[in-house]
This record gives C-alpha cells, sequence and structure tokens, in this order.
C-alpha cells in the first residue's frame, strides 16, 4: 500500500530528508528548513550529542540527532496525532507495509525490535511484535531504517551508521 499525499511530500533517502541533509551542521539545517532548531534539552544531553526538532512545533514527528554540531541521523514518526507528509522516493511511508519495503530495497535485513524480546506481555491479547528492517546504502554508511507493526510501518530513520542503529541515541 504505497501511500498518496495531497501534497508534495518530502522525501526520505539515504543522505536525509527533505532540504535536511545528513552531515549538515545545525545552521545549515535551519536555513535550509527556513526555521530554528529547538534548543536542546540540558537535562537529558550534552554539547557532543543531542536529540532536537523545529523550534515552532510544526511536524512534531521529525526530529535530527546531532553528533558533534552536524545531523547524523533524522527519524520520522506519529506523534501529537499527526503524520508528517514523508516518504521514499519509492512512495513508501507510514502506512505502507514491509512488502513495499522489500520491493524496492530487495536485499533487506529484519530483526525484531530493540525492545520486543518476542515474548508477548503476560495475558496481553493486542501484543503485536515490532520489527526493524534495515536497507543499508549502496556504500554500506548508511541505513534507512523501518519500524514496522502488524506489516505496516510505524516509523522510518535515515541517518549514518552506527548510530542510526542505536535504540536511544545520545544515551
Amino acid at each position: 500500500m504505497l501511500v498518496t499525499p495531497a501534497r508534495a511530500a518530502e522525501v526520505l533517502s539515504w543522505q536525509g530528508v527533505g532540504p535536511v541533509q545528513l552531515g549538515m551542521t545545525v545552521h545549515a539545517a535551519e536555513r535550509a528548513l527556513g526555521k530554528k532548531l529547538a534548543p536542546r534539552d540540558l537535562a537529558f544531553t550534552s554539547d557532543e550529542c543531542y536529540v532536537t526538532g523545529r523550534a515552532d512545533k510544526v511536524d512534531p514527528g521529525i526530529t535530527y540527532v546531532i553528533e558533534n554540531g552536524k545531523i547524523t541521523v533524522i527519524s520520522v514518526f506519529r506523534s501529537d496525532g499527526q503524520t508528517p507528509d514523508v516518504l521514499d522516493k519509492h512512495r513508501a511511508g507510514i502506512g505502507s507495509t514491509e512488502e513495499d519495503i522489500r520491493s524496492a530495497y530487495g536485499q533487506v535485513k529484519k530483526a525484531r525490535g530493540f525492545y520486543d524480546r518476542g515474548e508477548p506481555p503476560e495475558n496481553d491479547p493486542a501484543y503485536v511484535p515490532e520489527f526493524w528492517i534495515e536497507a543499508d546504502s549502496p556504500d554500506s554508511k548508511r541505513t534507512i531504517l523501518f519500524i514496522t507493526q502488524a506489516g505496516k510501518i510505524t516509523s522510518m530513520t535515515t541517518g549514518l551508521k552506527p548510530m542510526v542503529l542505536e535504540a536511544e541515541p545520545c544515551h
């Protein structure tokens, strides 16, 4: 089920999301977006590594991992009841299927999600396992990570290895 957006969607690729590219400085990303990024939360981060988003709270489901002043990971997910208008170049996005990923990227790695050990919580009939599907770039230095449940994409992340594969970046 490829998604068809109402307007032109931002494109997620091995290079970044929309105008924001992996490796950009915070200042360059703010120029590309035409918006400021939010100040980092001092309680949970350091100058070397932190997670941020747009200061104006538009697209709360897009976050940026900043390592040593440069963007290394961009995540896209549902937040505050909103789904960001982001698709990959094959038109797969949140709500698309695992089959869409395999059709688009061919050889991918699929594993249980980081927090999902495969054991349903006791007496939880609503339990649905989570999977991580990795689509590596041709040079294997970047990955698009699709998180799925019940065969559908629930979030997408693009980034530089190894940070893109961290369950909790900057921790």
